[in-house]
């Protein structure tokens, strides 16, 4: 099914009653849709397999979860759903639009359209470039690292450093959560994992350590 495409008032104006749907489908982030939605009912909606109210539940999410907009939203017996993902990985599956609405980023707008961030870091089109803290390997003391980040507005960005030993790291942040790393078969795909201490992102990838602020990301 082809959905049309979206501006970033007709994303904001979507609105729902009963089964039907007033306004246009949402489309995919890289359609001009919302690119990433939040649970607005007032308790856990279903995850369900297919476009279907009948279809097998594979979770439920709370009020509040931030979900991807993997595949934009299709219209189906009476309601529109849309094809998400948990932000930072999870089941996929289908939300009915009427429990949903597009997720304010810590910009506070509500981000629609491509994050081309990546592609930007990739070419080496940094928006800023500075230093974080950071360590290779297992017990090895804090230093400094350069690093580049492309940002895509909302919190998304990528941000490229240079280990001490020379070679190169990737971080992925969306909604300003950084939610995984360039890891390879040629690494053994090291576990990712980060916390927050105040404004600052703590981030492990196996013995990496690494300490980025919400000001790399963010700007300002």
């Amino acid at each position: 099914m082809t959905v049309p495409k979206l501006t970033t008032l007709a994303c904001l104006g979507i609105v729902t009653s009963g089964s039907a749907l007033a306004g246009p489908v949402p489309a995919t982030a890289d359609d001009g849709g919302p690119r990433n939605w939040v649970v607005s009912a007032s308790t856990a909606v279903n995850l369900r397999e297919v476009p279907s109210s009948t279809a097998r539940v594979l979770t439920r999410y709370a009020p509040g979860t931030v979900l991807d907009n993997v595949g934009g939203c299709t219209e189906a017996n009476g309601r529109v759903w849309c094809d998400v993902q948990k932000l930072g990985g999870g089941a996929r599956g289908y939300v009915a639009l009427e429990f949903l609405k597009p997720a304010i980023s810590p910009d506070g707008t509500a981000k629609t359209g491509p994050d081309d961030s990546a592609l930007r870091a990739g070419e080496g089109k940094f928006d800023a470039t500075g230093k974080v803290p950071c360590a290779q390997h297992a017990g090895q003391p804090m230093t400094q690292c350069d690093f580049g980040v492309a940002r895509a507005g909302g919190g998304y960005a990528t941000v490229v450093i240079t280990r001490p030993d020379g070679t190169r790291r990737t971080i992925y942040f969306r909604m300003g959560v950084p939610i995984a790393a360039d890891t390879s078969q040629a690494d053994g795909y090291p576990p990712f994992s980060a916390t927050k201490d105040e404004d600052l992102n703590l981030i492990k990838v196996g013995t990496e350590r690494y300490e980025i602020p919400d000001a790399a990301v963010l700007g300002g």
